[in-house]
């Protein structure tokens, strides 16, 4: 057997999901009432603005602010479920590949294994 590798880094992994999409997911795995009504607060109506500064150490002082917007994707950083949201929002990743594949998920690390008879398929 050949076996290969696709090794997969998502970037900004935390920023990428779509809200409605993870919570219709979530719905799906049997996430209702209280603890639906939790997450979509988690997730919705969250605001967020850029500022940006120069240095301190400039000639020159530079700031801009851009205008509040509201997000649609991504979860908060540095909470404790954004790795676990990040999986089940992949979890259904291995319905969408051949059968001789196997995903491997870790938050957003993500491994495809090819086990093959063909070296072509593996290349």
């Amino acid at each position: 057997m050949h076996v290969g590798g696709i090794f997969c880094k998502v970037a900004k992994a935390s920023d990428c999901k779509n809200h409605e999409i993870l919570l219709a997911k979530l719905h799906f795995c049997g996430i209702r009432l209280m603890s639906e009504d939790c997450f979509r607060s988690h997730l919705t109506n969250k605001r967020q603005k850029v500022e940006v500064k120069s240095p301190d150490s400039t000639k020159f002082f530079f700031f801009s602010l851009s205008v509040w917007g509201i997000l649609k994707h991504g979860v908060p950083q540095g909470s404790i479920v954004g790795p676990l949201l990040f999986i089940i929002y992949v979890n259904d990743l291995q319905l969408r590949i051949n059968s001789t594949s196997q995903p491997v998920l870790f938050a957003d690390d993500t491994v495809v294994v090819i086990t093959t008879k063909n070296f072509e398929d593996v290349c």
